[in-house]
């Protein structure tokens, strides 16, 4: 027998003995508890407890890290209102990691039985009836009027995004917000003030030139062309 010959069948059983070896670490890891789920991290909750995310994430303490199905969990967790976007992912060697993020509350639309409150994409995650005392952190967002509010509506996703950006000095003020079209924002503020917006576009400047502009007494402003502010 060559040593060339020799040295294949050494190289081969080396091989072979890899592979078994990875493969019993592989089925250890998978069917055994050395690996096993012993903690679970819950992280980006405000308002949503940990408890609800846990409850609706099912992942069971103890069973194998790498038999976890996360897609189903997360999908169960992306279902509760508040919650915006989730991420599970294993740490190993015994950790689930839960990242939340959660919706964040931009305007309050009012029908004629409920408030919804619409987040930036303009998806209503929250409802209270009309005949209950609003929690402050929502009776303090401005109302939003346009015929069809939605997350499919054009003027809808126009116009969130601008508010969710405005500076403070406009959203403390900021009682009302107004939109027939994508093009026809605007805003009332505190003291009765009326803003016309125009368009989505260029919401920094606008706001800049409002800032200047709002130096002047008066009761409405128009910043839709940024350049030319104008006021009455």
């Amino acid at each position: 027998m060559s040593r060339r010959s020799t040295r294949s069948k050494r190289g081969l059983l080396w091989a072979l003995a890899v592979v078994v070896i990875v493969g019993g670490l592989a089925a250890v890891a998978y069917f055994t508890p050395l690996m096993s789920v012993r903690s679970i991290e819950v992280t980006g909750t405000r308002e949503v407890s940990t408890d609800q995310i846990l409850s609706a994430a099912a992942i069971p303490k103890g069973a194998p890290l790498l038999q976890v199905d996360t897609a189903p969990a997360a999908r169960r967790v992306a279902a509760i209102a508040d919650v915006a976007q989730v991420r599970i992912q294993r740490s190993y060697p015994s950790k689930i990691v839960i990242t939340v993020t959660e919706r964040e509350p931009v305007v309050r639309v009012v029908t004629d039985t409920q408030i919804q409150v619409l987040d930036k994409t303009g998806v209503a995650y929250r409802h209270y009836d009309k005949s209950i005392t609003l929690p402050p952190e929502i009776s303090k967002l401005p109302s939003f009027s346009t015929p069809n509010p939605g997350p499919t509506d054009p003027t809808t996703k126009a116009v969130l995004p601008v508010i969710a950006d405005l500076p403070a000095f406009v959203a403390d003020q900021l009682l009302e917000v107004h939109a027939s079209s994508p093009v026809d924002i605007q805003f009332v503020l505190r003291g009765n003030k009326t803003v016309v917006w125009g368009d989505s576009d260029r919401t920094a400047d606008k706001a800049e030139a409002l800032r200047l502009v709002m130096t002047q007494r008066a009761s409405s402003y128009n910043v839709s062309s940024p350049e030319s502010p104008a006021y009455k």
